[in-house]
Formats: C-alpha cells, sequence, structure tokens
C-alpha cells in the first residue's frame, strides 16, 4: 500500500459547487463541509425528477457525476478538521445515499431515458460512497484511540454504518434476520471484475443469502463461489472471508424472505451432505437455477417463495456489444445478436431495488485504497475491450500451466489438494483469463503504487484513472515496438492484452 499521506485531498474530486442543504442543521466547519452541503443539496434537488421526468433526472445526475470528478485538485479543500465534522460529513453522505436509493421506490423502468436516469444516479451513489471512503481513512489517521482491528459487520460509527430507521434494532451481525441479503466486495481481480462487468460500475461483488434457524436460532448463509459452487454453512465463514465491504439489506416481507431463505438453504445444504455442490453457474443465467452464481442464489430462493412472481431485482444490468468477446471466455453465451436482449443480476443491482430496505454498512479502512485501485483498474481495462477492442492473449508458458491445471483436477491423487480453487466445471480458457487478470492488473497497480510516491496527498479517482491511461498508452507504444523487433524492451502487460 502507499505511504501515509493527508487523505482529506482525495475528497476533492467528489466535491461540486451549489446551494445549501442538508448541513443546514449546524455551521458548517469548513469550506469542505460547505461544499459538501451543496453536494448533498445538488443530489436532493435532483430527486423529484426521478418520477417526473426520467430525461431531466439523467441529465441532472449526469452533469453532477462530471462535476465531482472535474473538482480533482483544487487545493482549498486540502484543510484539516475536528473528528466531529468528519463524522457529520460521513453520516450526512449516507444518508443523502439512502433518500437517493428512497427516490426510485416508485420508479419504472421503460425507456432509454429512464435507463440513463437509473444509471446516472447509480453514479452518484458511487462517487459518495467514496466521499465515505475518503474521510473514513482520514479518521482513521485523526483519531488515535481507535481499534486497529476491524471485524466484519461490527464495530461503531463510522466502520458500521447503521439506517437511522434500524439504529435500535441493528447494532453487529448478531441482529441479522431470517432472509437478509448480504452484499459484500472481496479483494482479488476477480472480485473486481464482477464489481464492473456490466455497464454499470459497481463498488460490490457478491451475495450472500442469510438463514437463521428458527429453533436454534443459529445464523447461516447460503452462496456460490466460482472455486466451489454453492455451499451452506455457518456466518462465521462468511465473516472469516474479510471482505473489504458489507452491506445488508432486508426485504419488506419478513415471512417470504424467511421462506426463500430456507428453501434455497436446504436445497444447498442437501447438494453439499451429498457431496457434490451445485456447480457454479458461470453463464450468469438467473433464469435457470440448474446451476447457481451469487446473485442468483437470492433471487432462486425468491423463486422458490413466489413462483408466480417476477424474478428479483426490479433493476437489473446489461452488457455491452465490446465485451462479448471477454465474456464469451468466462462463459456469458452471448452474441452481437443477442446482447442488447440480454439482463443480468449483477450483485450491485440490489442496491436500489424498492423492495429492498438498506440496513447497514461495513467497511474495513485498511483495506480501501486497495480496493478502490482494483476497481479502477478494472474500469480501464474493460473500457480499453469496449472502446478500443482489446483481448486477452494467452503465451504458450500460460497455456501449458491452465491446461495442467485443469488435468491435475480431475487427478484423483491430487485434486483435493485443488478443489478449492479451481472447479471441475472451469474450463482451461477461464482458468487462463483468471490468470492473465491478475498478472495484468498487478502489473497496473505496481504503476499506480509507483506514483503516488510524487503525489502529497492520496491520489483521487481522476488522479488514478489518469495514471492509468498514461500507463497503458506508454506500454502499447513498448509493445509496437517489441512485435517489430524483439531486441526492443518487453512491455509490461500488452503481450498479454492488446487490440
Amino acid at each position: 500500500m502507499t505511504k501515509s499521506k493527508p487523505l482529506l485531498a482525495t475528497l476533492v474530486v467528489l466535491l461540486t459547487t451549489s446551494s445549501c442543504g442538508m448541513l443546514g442543521k449546524r455551521t458548517p466547519a469548513s469550506e469542505r463541509d460547505i461544499v459538501l452541503s451543496n453536494i448533498f443539496s445538488d443530489v436532493h434537488s435532483s430527486l423529484t425528477s426521478v418520477s417526473k421526468d426520467p430525461k431531466l433526472c439523467a441529465l441532472q445526475f449526469s452533469d453532477l457525476y462530471k462535476r465531482l470528478l472535474n473538482m480533482a485538485g483544487v487545493a482549498s479543500y486540502f484543510d484539516s478538521t475536528d473528528i466531529k465534522s468528519i463524522d457529520e460529513d460521513i453520516q450526512n453522505s449516507f444518508e443523502t445515499r439512502l433518500e437517493l436509493k428512497e427516490s426510485f421506490r416508485n420508479f419504472i423502468n421503460n425507456s432509454s431515458d429512464s435507463s440513463q436516469c437509473l444509471n446516472t444516479a447509480q453514479d452518484v451513489a458511487r462517487a459518495l460512497r467514496y466521499i465515505e471512503d475518503y474521510l473514513i481513512e482520514l479518521r482513521v489517521q485523526k483519531d488515535t484511540n481507535i481499534n486497529s482491528e476491524y471485524i466484519n459487520l461490527m464495530g461503531e460509527f463510522p466502520y458500521l454504518l447503521v439506517n437511522p430507521k434500524y439504529k435500535d434494532d441493528f447494532k453487529s451481525y448478531h441482529d441479522l434476520k431470517s432472509g437478509d441479503v448480504i452484499l459484500s466486495r472481496g479483494g482479488a481481480y476477480t472480485s473486481a471484475a464482477i464489481a464492473r462487468i456490466a455497464v454499470s460500475d459497481y463498488q460490490f461483488s457478491h451475495l450472500s443469502f442469510v438463514y437463521k434457524n428458527p429453533t436454534t436460532g443459529e445464523l447461516s448463509t447460503s452462496e456460490a463461489h466460482i472455486e466451489i459452487g454453492s455451499v451452506a454453512a455457518p456466518i462465521q465463514a462468511h465473516l472469516d472471508e474479510k471482505n473489504v465491504r458489507t452491506v445488508v439489506f432486508r426485504y419488506v416481507d419478513q415471512d417470504v424472505a424467511h421462506r426463500a431463505s430456507e428453501a434455497i438453504y436446504k436445497r444447498i445444504k442437501k447438494a453439499n451432505e451429498s457431496g457434490k455442490n451445485i456447480e457454479y453457474d458461470f453463464s450468469m443465467n438467473y433464469k435457470d437455477p440448474t446451476r447457481l452464481y451469487c446473485s442468483e442464489v437470492v433471487s432462486a430462493g425468491f423463486k422458490l417463495a413466489l413462483p408466480e412472481s417476477d424474478f428479483f431485482p426490479k433493476f437489473k444490468s446489461n452488457f455491452s456489444a465490446g465485451m462479448i468477446p471477454f465474456l464469451n471466455s468466462v462463459g456469458v453465451p452471448l452474441t452481437n445478436e443477442n446482447v442488447s436482449q440480454i439482463d443480468v443480476f449483477a450483485p450491485g443491482d440490489i442496491q436500489f431495488d424498492p423492495y429492498f430496505e438498506l440496513i447497514a454498512e461495513w467497511r474495513n479502512p485498511k483495506r480501501l485504497e486497495e480496493s478502490r485501485y482494483k476497481d479502477f483498474i478494472l474500469t480501464k481495462i474493460f473500457e480499453r475491450m469496449d472502446k478500443k477492442g482489446y483481448e486477452f492473449d494467452g503465451n504458450l508458458k500460460m497455456d501449458v500451466q491452465t491446461k495442467a491445471l485443469w488435468l491435475l483436477r480431475r487427478t484423483p491423487i491430487v485434486r483435493k489438494f485443488l478443489e478449492k480453487k479451481f472447479p471441475l466445471n472451469m474450463n482451461p480458457t477461464q482458468l487462463e483469463v483468471f490468470m492473465m487478470l491478475d498478472k495484468i492488473g498487478d502489473a497496473i497497480y505496481k504503476e499506480i503504487e509507483l506514483k503516488s510516491i510524487d503525489f502529497d496527498h492520496p491520489m483521487t479517482p481522476k488522479e488514478i484513472y489518469q495514471v492509468i491511461d498514461d500507463f497503458m498508452d506508454k506500454d502499447l507504444e513498448v509493445y509496437k515496438k517489441y512485435k517489430k523487433s524483439s531486441d526492443s524492451p518487453r512491455p509490461a502487460f500488452h503481450l498479454l492484452f492488446h487490440p
């Protein structure tokens, strides 16, 4: 990770100017507070257009998001403030996101304008979450009395943010209810890829379905993992994954939610006990429950409880045509002919679903910067695929490695040592893609860390994006020269990923 720096500077990327807002209930302590107050007001004033004028909604949120990014580098926001002020800014940002989500309760997504309204609102929500991230990191630097250990869905504000409506009912994971849905983010590049794979960029990569045994009170989760398929396990197994972010959502009908989680839990548990887990669904087809991917565990559970209902969530993701080669390589059967008709339940889609209420949100301050870097790396990798025709291109050595692993996974003597790393239904091409993704991501990550030394503040999203773009462009030129003459320096990653 990068060295310690004054974190307040990074807020700049997420600030804008406008009129007063939620912070009017107190006197702003700094210029940053004033600007944050203005952005909260901007979001609030745009909420009325969500249901009344989707086209205006899209324009307002799009303009707001662009102005947020364009504010990077303004020195007047590099000031330092007290912990109380930081906490109030975090809480107000969180409550603004809750308001934004609530404004879509009766939203109908039935046109290109309404889709754009939803997508740009999701962009603003993502930007607000980054505001909170930077503030929480700043708070960690300023507060010498905090506990340095962070346990998932445990702790106090601001590492655990609780919806004011549930402040007396939710204190930790012990207060989870049967049917709750946990949205989370792991630390691997595959997690970042899942978070960024659809048209909308998200900060989350995984969904888990909570089941509470009505007799014993024991909490468990039903989940699908690429490596091992679907598993039903005690809640501690989920907590031990040490995710970067965790958000708890609760369905509006507690009885239905319990029946849904119980039905899918029993199905997965039965398969586990038989010694053959339900395989991971690389096709990401939420309508076919034969195999399951993480989000599909939730939608399949609710389909069992409500067979006549539409599939959850209400708003789903789509893919862009430029991503077809990559999606095909990992198992999603898309073509130029069907890409516009296919939708997918991406984990982050649950954030704006009107039937699920956000209960609490937790994050690990120690890992936010790493997660942020990986978010932006995958955004740029996918952008090159979508806009410039980049594709993965494995070398002979990697091809041999993946085929050897694939064969070893099927060899009785050694397969037990690999079963938690490589599923039987993952083919050599998929293995190779994930290996290349790690190598490419690591190369770009090292460049970001190197360039971060030049900054006297944690790099803003805009600055990180610029570093990635510059590095990719430079490495492309090295790649072109290397292709003409092998005596030239080798590119950092373009031999594995190029137009």
